[in-house]
């Protein structure tokens, strides 16, 4: 291995481009939460601008065989834009590997991905440190059944979703549901399209909309940027397949053809909301053990001037997820400059994306050391 601290690293770029996969017949939605082919080119460009020698790994099978063959061996860092592609831990695997093979790498370790893939364990953590979430209850795979039975958030309207899914998978016009009875067809409708997994019921939150952008691990974290979103009153055309109100948006909405939604990522930080947001988004990476650089996600629980921000999700998803306003917590965000919330919060704060890779590599370093 080179030495680290040298100028020059010797850096893997592991991530699986959505291309590949659509041209081997998998849907759009399947690919969703993979990394934009622009996305990948970029972050490879600026590590190669900050001198470093970048080697792209396009997955996991590519990365089984550098392990196996030991070709991982000349390597000084794993840049790990990897989401996986199969199994309720899918995006723990890439770390997973590497660990077993102690190879050093950017973002959170195994165990904080596989928690954060779960919305349903993620909020219990988060439960047990204090860190406001909306409430909930879980409805089990195995059965279904038990919804007529289960303690419910105490008013509607609710928002049901499936447990372990991103980039706005399952997120439709049924989701927010104003009685049992359309709480009754959602769920079916979720167990249909995603029989093996939990569905997770919870109260829906009304209030504004904030994505806090993190640098650094665990406590240590700071806020390097905050974005609002500030969702329109507007339909979109007939044909859509996706219903699209002022409060959500699913998987088939057409953001930037609708201009349903706007951003605002220049904020007054001594606001009372932005400054909530950011400490309980900083709770929130704390407790879930969070490393390097990400976002977290928080909605209010109102529009009053007393309303909570609450942690809407906690998983990582780094690309349609981004468009689409999907909540949620990204130990890993998206990287895909003047774009993605995570570089588009630091540039509007002065950290410029080359700037924002050298931190989140020498955070990385830090840990090994």
């Amino acid at each position: 291995m080179a030495d680290k601290n040298t100028a020059c690293l010797r850096i893997a770029l592991v991530a699986e481009q959505r291309s590949t996969y659509l041209k081997l017949g998998y849907t759009k939605e399947e690919c969703a939460a993979l990394t934009h082919d622009g996305e990948v080119k970029a972050v490879a460009a600026a590590l190669e601008r900050l001198g470093h020698v970048v080697t792209l790994v396009p997955g996991v099978p590519s990365l089984v065989e550098h392990l196996a063959t030991g070709r991982h061996k000349s390597w000084d860092l794993v840049f790990n834009m990897a989401q996986g592609f199969h199994g309720s831990a899918r995006e723990s695997h890439v770390p997973a590997l590497l660990e077993a093979y102690l190879v050093p790498y950017t973002f959170s370790d195994a165990a904080t991905m596989a928690l954060c893939q779960n919305k349903a364990n993620t909020k219990i953590i988060l439960d047990y440190h204090g860190v406001p979430n909306a409430p909930f209850v879980v409805i089990p795979s195995e059965n279904f059944s038990l919804l007529n039975r289960a303690t419910l958030p105490s008013k509607y309207p609710l928002f049901v979703k499936p447990a372990a899914e991103g980039s706005s998978k399952g997120i439709d016009g049924f989701n927010k549901v104003d009685d049992f009875a359309e709480l009754e067809r959602a769920v079916r409708k979720l167990k249909l399209r995603f029989p093996a997994q939990d569905i997770l019921v919870e109260s829906f939150l009304p209030g504004r909309e904030f994505t806090v952008s993190i640098l650094g691990t665990r406590s240590a974290g700071r806020v390097i940027g905050i974005r609002e979103h500030i969702w329109q009153q507007q339909q979109l055309p007939d044909g859509d397949a996706c219903q699209v109100t002022h409060e959500f948006a699913g998987w088939n909405s057409k953001l930037s053809e609708g201009n349903l939604l706007r951003y605002n990522d220049s904020h007054d930080m001594n606001d009372p909301h932005v400054k909530a947001a950011c400490q309980v988004a900083l709770d929130t990476w704390a407790a879930l053990g969070c490393r390097d650089a990400g976002r977290v996600d928080i909605r209010f629980d109102s529009r009053d001037a007393a309303a909570v921000p609450n942690v809407l999700e906690l998983r990582w998803a780094a690309n349609e997820a981004d468009i689409l306003g999907w909540p949620k917590v990204n130990p890993i965000a998206g990287l895909l400059p003047g774009h993605s919330p995570l570089p588009a919060s630091a540039e509007e704060n002065g950290l410029s994306f080359e700037a924002l890779l050298a931190a989140i590599v020498e955070s990385a370093l830090t840990r090994q050391s």
